[in-house]
This record gives structure tokens, sequence and C-alpha cells, in this order.
């Protein structure tokens, strides 16, 4: 797979104990809640994406995890993201307990993470997850802040929602729980009665989100194999069809009102060698799909038909019932999915350098979100257009020509590049006549022509070229890693 990462960093974790009482009663849970849960108490590294050669100042967070074995915790997988250490203490064990990041999937936002069973003295109580969904029923939370206050509070289930995590393109089951009486979304463990629901991963206008027990539950079966696969990724869009002239033009009977319009199908993910565009979606393993792509649910009443393919693990099987070229047809496929970095456009960077090369004062980068997101609040309307539409358009559309985008990010001002210092935010169509796939090209396209006196870079819409001598390169690229502190003016993966 898939969109995970197996991190051999080690992390320091410890347990502690909680109160089963409200709004912060000190009295203690039962044996099996203190055995339990973990606080994270998390320290992050990253980088600046617009100078992807500079470290970020370490920043500090906090989480809680679950226990769902004798040594590992789960957490939501953003808790984790570009994580240089994790430390807490045990609920009757002062030393610290050394442990690993075993499995992230940004996806499911689940990670999984192991305790060194050497160092823990006492073994976790597992949780059992099986909670299921009714609306109104009242829930309770629990977790222990940083000075080990331990907390505890109350919400209902409000309802469930078919919706990407923060960072995430895939859109997941999650349950959201309303009139909450503290804000969660650490990870906090969500209780019907004494057993557990789920764990928090968003709060907001006194709401939370919660990874539901059968999110978590499809996770842990999965992490048991050989290899994480998964859940499954969509590999195609659709839109509604309510137009009943579009209906018409697409030859359907009257009576057929089921069904949504597909609007674009991807190179990756579930359905994109099956489907085609201009294809109607009629139902799902059965499940039809009303104009609107929702399905009815025997336990979560009406969800949105993502849910279908991102319930599954990647490899299972999966039917599309559709209606093409005036005719029903039934579909019979494997759920897919793929790896983040094989977007065209990356949805997200995160537990990496960014990739870049700087040549002759130039910086190179990958065009990812993360890249864009960069530029702070209202970062959509801040991109320039041709840019924007890559990510909007086609980051679900790597091709084998094409498996990256590239842009010219800034110039650093020096003599090389006199007259060229306001360029910026332009996609590299070419170098020295190659064509730019993918970061790894540029390095073989500027061994192009070693008689050439000159380096080329072109850029789509007939932007400027840059033309760059290169008998002065040696001596500008020393200056120029000299006075803005540029310890590596490469970081392309897999070189």
């Amino acid at each position: 797979m898939k969109n995970l990462k197996l991190f051999p960093a080690v992390l320091i974790l410890t347990l502690f104990a909680f109160s089963d009482g409200f709004a912060a009663n000190k009295k203690d849970m039962d044996d099996t809640i203190k055995n339990s849960i973990v606080y994270l108490d998390i320290s992050y590294y990253g980088y600046e994406q617009l100078q992807p050669w500079k470290n970020k100042d370490v920043s500090e967070g906090w989480g809680v995890g679950c226990a769902v074995a004798a040594n590992k915790v789960i957490t939501p997988a953003y808790n984790v993201a570009n994580a240089a250490e994790i430390k807490v203490k045990r609920f009757g064990q002062n030393e610290f307990i050394p442990a690993k990041i075993k499995i992230v999937d940004y996806e499911s936002n689940l990670t999984l993470i192991e305790l060194d069973p050497n160092v823990l003295k006492k073994p976790l109580i597992p949780l059992k997850f099986g909670a299921k969904y009714k609306k109104g029923t009242e829930v309770r939370f629990y977790w222990l802040s940083a000075s080990e206050q331990t907390y505890s509070g109350r919400a209902y289930l409000d309802r469930t929602t078919v919706d990407a995590a923060a960072m995430a393109f895939s859109k997941t089951l999650r349950f959201v729980a309303a009139n909450i009486s503290e804000s969660t979304g650490s990870g906090q463990l969500y209780c019907i009665g004494s057993e557990p629901a789920g764990i928090a991963c968003w709060s907001g206008n006194k709401e939370a989100g919660i990874i539901p027990a059968e999110t978590i539950n499809r996770f842990l079966a999965d992490a048991k194999g050989d290899s994480y696969e998964g859940i499954g990724a969509m590999g195609f869009s659709t839109s509604g069809l309510l137009d009943p002239a579009l209906r018409k033009y697409l030859k359907m009977p009257d009576e057929m009102q089921n069904g949504v319009y597909i609007s674009d199908v991807f190179t990756i993910g579930t359905g994109c060698d099956e489907l085609k565009k201009g294809d109607v979606l009629l139902a799902v393993d059965g499940f039809k799909l009303n104009p609107y792509g929702r399905f009815n649910h025997l336990q979560y009443d009406s969800l949105f038909y993502d849910y279908l393919i991102t319930s599954k693990t990647a490899g299972e099987k999966i039917t599309f019932d559709i209606w093409r070229d005036g005719k029903s047809e039934k579909i019979e496929t494997r759920v897919k999915n793929f790896p983040v970095s094989d977007m065209l456009v990356p949805w997200y960077d995160v537990d990496n350098q960014p990739e870049y090369l700087i040549i002759g004062g130039c910086v190179l980068q990958r065009l990812t979100r993360t890249y864009l997101e960069a530029r702070g609040d209202d970062w959509e309307g801040k991109a320039e257009p041709h840019i924007y539409n890559y990510l909007l358009n086609e980051a679900f559309k790597p091709t084998k020509e094409r498996k990256e985008i590239v842009v010219l990010s800034f110039i650093l001002p020096a003599d090389i590049t006199l007259g060229y210092h306001g360029l910026s935010q332009h996609v590299v169509d070419s170098i020295n006549g190659m064509k730019i796939g993918s970061m790894k090209d540029i390095p073989k396209a500027l061994s192009l022509n070693p008689n050439a006196k000159f380096d080329l870079i072109e850029f789509e819409l007939n932007e400027p070229k840059i033309v760059l001598d290169r008998a002065k390169m040696p001596a500008a690229n020393l200056a120029i890693a000299k006075n803005y502190g540029i310890d590596k003016s490469v970081n392309i993966r897999g070189d």
C-alpha cells in the first residue's frame, strides 16, 4: 500500500488514570479504562514549504491514544503527522515507555503505535470497540490533560456523515456528537454506556466528529496482515442527475429515476479502468443511488455512496450497476487505492522534506496541496489559476509521461539571474528541450547537451524563458548557497 508510513523512529509514551465522573470529577474509573488510555505529548518537526531547505521550529501538541492490544494503542493519524517525539507517563509507572509508530493511514485517519513490551511493566487492557450508532443516544468521553488532571464529558449522537479528514481526500464514515460539554478532537475515547464507540477526530461549534467502531475494527483487522492494504479510494467523480432533459439524452427510461452522472474518470483508484465519463452509476453492491448520490443504509439511514468504496479494504470485490449507451450493465471489479505520492498533485506531503532542486537561484519544486496551503488563509484564492487547475481538475490523473507537476517557486536574487527575479509560480514545461514529467527528470535534463553553453528552462503558457550561463553556474551556486544558508541544493526522493 497505500497512504501509510512505517516509522522506525522511537517514541515515548506513558499511561495514566482517568476519572469516571463528569466535569473533571476525580473518582477513579474502573480498572479497564485506567489501563486502556494514554496521553500523548507530541513534539513536531517540519520544513518551510516555500524555503524547503529550512527546518521549522519544533512545536508541541498533544493527543489521546486508546489501547487495542497489550502493548498497542491507536490515535487519529493527523495527531502524529510530522511527529518527532511522543512521550508521557503511565498510571502506576513513572518511567518512560519507548514505543514506535507501526502504521499511519491518513485516509482512515488512524495510526497504530506499539509500546516496548520489555519496558511496559503491566500490559494494557485492550478496548473492544463495538457500540452501535443510534441517533439521540447519550455518549461519554474521557481524556487526560498535560497536567495529568483527568476530565470527562458528555454529548449525544446527532447524525452520521461521510466526509474527508482534515488532510485526506477519501470520504469516510463519521459519527457526529452534538451539544458536547467540552471540546474534543484529539483521540478522546467516546463510549455508549461502558462500551467504546469510537475516538474523537474533530471538534467545533459544540459538535465533535467520531471515528466509529467499524472503521477502527477494519483498520485493526487489516493491520494484522503481512502488509497493510488500506481503504478503497475513488477512481472517478460524479454529479447529481436531476435534469430530465439529460436523462432523456442518455436514453434512460422514464421509470428509471435513480443514479448519478459520472462526470470524470481518473487514472488511479477504484473504477478508473472500468468506468467511463458519461456513464450513469445506478447502484454499488446492489445499493441503489438516488439522483444526489445517496443510498439507504440499514443502520445509518441516508449516506453518500463514497462509503460503499471507502468502507472496503483494497482488493475486495465491488460491483457497479451502470447505464451506458442506452442499456444497463453490471461491472464486477476490485477496490483499489494508491499512495498519495502517486497523485499528479499530492493532497498532502507530510513526514518528509519537500522535493526541490535549486539551480542558478531558480527554486524548482514539486507541486502539492501542502505547498499551496503554505500561503495561509484563503490560499485557494491566492493560487494562480493555471496552478490551481492542476490541483482542482488534474490531481488524480497522473500518466506515464507526466507523474508530477514541477513549478518555479521563485528565484533567489543573484547576478546569474538578473532580469528574472520577478518570475515565480510558473509550471515547468521543459529543460534543455526535454519535457519535465517529474522531479527526477530535472537532473537528466541538465546533463543533456554537455557541450552547450547555456541551460534553458521553458514554461507553460508561453511564460518568459530562463537562460542560465553554464560557465558561471558553479560559482553562482556556491555563492547562493552561502548567502541563503542552503546546505543542500537538491532533495529528490529516490535519488
